[in-house]
């Protein structure tokens, strides 16, 4: 008696399936890592662009706010100004005497030499510090500085061959504040004493200008700028361990006027 050998029906009817869900969790595992690796970076680098111009807005509203005060009252409005900055994890601090300006000017046989420590108002976030200093306002990075609002010191061309130099010094007082953490921070300045006091107005042909501060080297193009633009010669000496830039402004006829303001400025 023979024995039936059974036939077994192949049916891949469960294959396709199977084939199918494994491609769709390797396509959403993809996908996924795709998100982490690629897409999280970007988001995280649009959100840091998008809050340091934020940043860079906010200053540049403290410039103007601080100008306001400098110049005096505005009838209703006092000589007090609160400027509003995004934290956002940052750090807002006001520092006085924490830079100095020294300037020195020769009037025929006399020389007189000029000393300031105005100190900043800064925002520093991850690797970026904003910072308002002696009326500019800076950004600087681990590779250098950038001047973004300019100072009211300046050169320019007068009639004949004169050259006028403006030095207004905006000089913070008081104690150091600071703040960080989330939500916003507050920068309230006023005037101290009566406001712009001025200092010397006459004819020199030659001045000293010696800053330092961490942002020296963009101080030291910014008065290569306004100097040279207006036809006096300008030359300077960098002395990067301690932060300084000496410059020499010389000219056959400078009408200099020297003018300081005095600010309080708080953190709140």
């Amino acid at each position: 008696m023979s024995k039936q050998v059974k036939k077994f029906t192949v049916n891949d009817s469960g294959v396709s399936p199977v084939i199918g869900m494994i491609l769709i969790l390797a396509i959403v595992t993809v996908s996924i890592g795709i998100i982490y690796t690629a897409g999280i970076p970007m988001i995280d680098n649009a959100k840091l662009s998008t809050h340091q111009q934020n940043i860079h807005n906010s200053f540049s509203v403290l410039h103007g706010d601080i100008e306001e005060v400098v110049r005096g009252p505005i009838t209703g409005a006092g000589t007090a100004r609160t400027t509003t900055i995004p934290m956002d994890g940052g750090t807002l601090a006001v520092i006085p005497n924490n830079t100095r300006i020294e300037v020195s000017y020769i009037d025929g046989a006399t020389t007189t030499l000029l000393s300031w420590s105005p100190g900043t108002t800064s925002y520093e976030y991850k690797n970026m510090i904003m910072a308002y200093e002696n009326g500019a306002v800076f950004t600087t990075y681990p590779t250098g500085s950038i001047m973004e609002q300019e100072p009211l010191i300046y050169a320019g061309k007068l009639s004949g061959s004169n050259v006028g130099v403006m030095i207004h010094v905006i000089n913070i007082t008081g104690a150091n504040t600071s703040t960080s953490g989330k939500g916003k921070g507050n920068v309230r300045t006023s005037a101290v004493d009566d406001g712009v006091s001025k200092i010397y107005s006459g004819e020199v042909n030659t001045i000293y200008i010696n800053i330092t501060s961490r942002n020296y080297q963009a101080w030291d193009r910014y008065l290569n700028k306004t100097v040279s633009n207006a036809g006096a010669s300008y030359s300077s000496t960098i002395i990067p361990d301690t932060d300084t830039v000496n410059a020499k402004i010389t000219h056959s006829s400078i009408i200099l006027s020297i003018h300081e303001t005095k600010i309080e400025s708080v953190v709140g």
